[in-house]
């Protein structure tokens, strides 16, 4: 039986020897650990504050006045450690749990049980027997990004930007688990020379790793290095599609359901939107449809992480139920030069008056009914 492992938690900016980038470069070709502080790099100066609307405006819970947090991400290099694919996560042969490379995998699993060889007691790891070995890689996907949009473009594709930037991923190999085709074409947008070995394995043995501490949620506090992502899409993306006015519907999603969407849609048709359904097409076809548009309209979601993809002066406006309020995409929204408008509508209503087919939908959270004449006023203004 493999000895178990007591988990010992690592706060990278702490816990780690700080260091210019090319001492971190020799200390990592060593299988010998650092930190690196990426240059300060906020590009929403200028950025208006946005606009707040709907009967709830008073209580969504921030403030407009200040602008959101803009982090100053790191690239760390560490020794032999403990790769899951699926999660993200890095545990050294020691037991250092890398906090940036779990952060994720907390919000669905606080205690980390969910982590194979972790399991119920959440204090230590048990390493498998047996394991796929691989002499050096980059991680670069955590948790929520292998599934929702929006973490793998902000905070996946950032990672990969920072460890490029540092010279990091030279000669090192990008890993990730099984890739979605999406997630594909959008690292082939931004990164069209880069390989990426995709790794089916649970557990995966490094000897050296590198990561960025932008896998730690840089969605909620990004900076500049968004906006370098967002460009380097855009210029291989393929052409616009002439769309002015986008609308995207959450009509075939079933978390949180619009009560009232279908009429919403069809008052905006008539505005001259284009209602689509983001998950109907692939990466290309979403940035090929939002990048010559004036006004973005949808509720709170992944797919507002398209909003990356505007020219700058474009204008968004989010819809947000108060019972599911952030400022995420106005903080990405402001690095990319877009102007950012919520509607905060009051939430949930009673489940009864969402469509029975979406309240037996699998996934179903809540429903929410903004005021249809309201909202569209608010629409309205950003036209």
């Amino acid at each position: 039986m493999t000895a178990p492992l007591t988990l010992r938690p690592i706060v990278e900016a702490r816990d780690l020897p700080r260091m210019q980038v090319p001492e971190l470069r020799e200390r990592f070709a060593r299988g010998e650990a650092g930190i690196a502080w990426s240059p300060e790099h906020d590009a929403s100066a200028g950025a208006p504050a946005g606009v707040l609307g709907g009967p709830e405006a008073a209580a969504w819970p921030h403030d407009l006045a200040a602008p959101p947090p803009v982090d100053v991400p790191a690239t760390c290099a560490i020794g032999e450690a403990w790769w899951f694919p699926r999660f993200g996560g890095l545990i050294g042969t020691d037991g250092a749990l890398y906090n940036a490379t779990i952060g994720e995998v907390r919000h669905g699993s606080q205690d980390l049980s969910i982590l194979p060889g972790v399991g119920e007691n959440t204090t230590r790891f048990i390493p498998p027997a047996t394991a796929p070995e691989i002499e050096t890689g980059a991680v670069f996907l955590p948790w929520g990004a292998g599934f929702n949009y929006g973490h793998f473009v902000i905070d996946a594709l950032t990672s990969l930007q920072l460890l490029e930037q540092t010279g990091l991923l030279e000669g090192v190999p990008a890993l990730a688990p099984k890739l979605t085709p999406w997630q594909r074409d959008l690292i082939a947008l931004a990164f069209p020379d880069l390989v990426v070995s995709e790794v089916e394995a649970p557990v995966v043995r490094l000897k050296r790793a590198v990561f960025a501490t932008s896998m730690d949620h840089f969605l909620h506090h990004p900076n500049g290095v968004l906006a370098d992502v967002a460009a380097r899409v855009l210029a291989r993306a393929p052409a616009g599609k002439g769309a002015r006015r986008v609308y995207l519907s959450r009509r075939g999603q079933s978390m949180r359901v619009m009560v009232g969407e279908a009429a919403f849609e069809k008052a905006l048709a008539a505005r001259g939107f284009t209602i689509v359904r983001p998950e109907t097409l692939s990466a290309g076809e979403q940035v090929a449809l939002i990048r010559d548009a004036d006004v973005l309209v949808g509720a709170s979601g992944a797919a507002l992480a398209n909003a990356v993809f505007l020219q700058p002066g474009a204008r968004v406006v989010e819809i947000q139920p108060l019972n599911f309020t952030s400022q995420w995409v106005r903080a990405a929204c402001r690095q990319v030069g877009v102007d950012w408008r919520g509607y905060v509508c009051a939430s949930p209503c009673p489940a009864r008056e969402a469509p029975l087919l979406a309240r037996f939908r699998r996934g179903f959270k809540f429903a929410f009914r903004p005021p249809l004449d309201d909202l569209l006023a608010f629409v309205d203004q950003a036209l």
